[in-house]
């Protein structure tokens, strides 16, 4: 996800209003909220916490005396509302992944909260490189905080279930059918489960799991290419290698080579002779017969 911030402002004014927002905005409420709501979506009284919302949203809301609440206003491609009312969609890597619009913060939380606003605020109104780079890292934190929200509100999903079993199953022992069927679900239901909660479909999850697991290996041991794939349940060390290749852009020979310094060495460079050897390496000609 790319973003570059335009304004951080705090707030602490009474207000209701109604617009339509003009671009992404990351609000973190402190106090003083009476409701703020959108299309199929409401945030109840006395509600804190940090709030996404997709450009364009129509919304509504109303803030008393006692409100604190900071707003952060960014350009980004990279947000769009998501297919429930109260998710939003963000882009990373060009894939859209599902985000919860509101993540609450209890009490507890809220003075840190507070110090790290202020804290991106402040690096926001001093606009060196440095602080620039200070601030758009702190909004991007915020956005961290709605990835790592849990998406299923009892127990697992049962997408996260499968990813589970996925992540148990390195080796490949069981198809990705035979998860899905331990997940008590038909596969064509849960990959759309599993692609609404993670932007991938569970057999493009399940490579790049292994070549995640595939790359620690190599960077992290001394196993051949041929063992790791063994390893990885795959029959052919061709087959692994183009898998290899294709999650990571670089054979695994090479990614060897770069990150713990097996492989074979180079040649050794050969300087060139200065003048006076090149010369004395020529043949000597014949003298010329008049």
């Amino acid at each position: 996800m790319e973003l570059c911030l335009r304004h951080v402002v705090v707030c602490r004014f009474a207000q209701e209003t109604r617009y339509a927002v003009p671009c992404p905005t990351l609000s973190f409420m402190f106090a003083g909220l009476e409701f703020h709501e959108s299309p199929g979506f409401r945030l109840a009284a006395g509600a804190t916490g940090l709030l996404l919302t997709p450009p364009g949203t129509p919304i509504h809301f109303r803030f008393n005396e006692q409100r604190e609440n900071y707003a952060m206003l960014f350009d980004s491609d990279d947000v769009r509302p998501g297919i429930a009312p109260d998710r939003v969609e963000i882009r990373h890597a060009g894939e859209w992944l599902s985000v919860p619009q509101f993540v609450p913060v209890d009490a507890g939380r809220l003075d840190g909260w507070r110090q790290e606003l202020e804290r991106i605020r402040t690096a926001f109104l001093m606009p060196t490189a440095k602080n620039r780079l200070r601030a758009e890292l702190g909004a991007l934190n915020l956005v961290r905080q709605l990835v790592n929200e849990t998406v299923a509100t009892t127990g697992v999903s049962p997408a996260e279930r499968l990813k589970n079993l996925i992540d148990a199953d390195a080796a490949d022992r069981r198809t990705t059918d035979e998860l899905c069927a331990a997940c008590r679900y038909s596969p064509d239901h849960l990959r759309l489960l599993f692609v609404n909660e993670f932007g991938i479909t569970p057999k493009q999850y399940r490579m790049r799991r292994r070549m995640a697991e595939a790359m620690a290996w190599i960077a992290g041991s001394r196993l051949s290419a041929k063992e790791i794939a063994g390893r990885l349940g795959f029959s052919q060390t061709s087959h692994f290698s183009a898998a290899f290749k294709a999650v990571h852009g670089l054979p695994p020979r090479e990614a060897a080579r770069r990150f713990r310094g097996t492989g074979e060495p180079p040649p050794p460079q050969v300087p060139p002779p200065n003048r006076q050897e090149a010369a004395a390496s020529r043949p000597t000609c014949c003298p010329e017969v008049r």
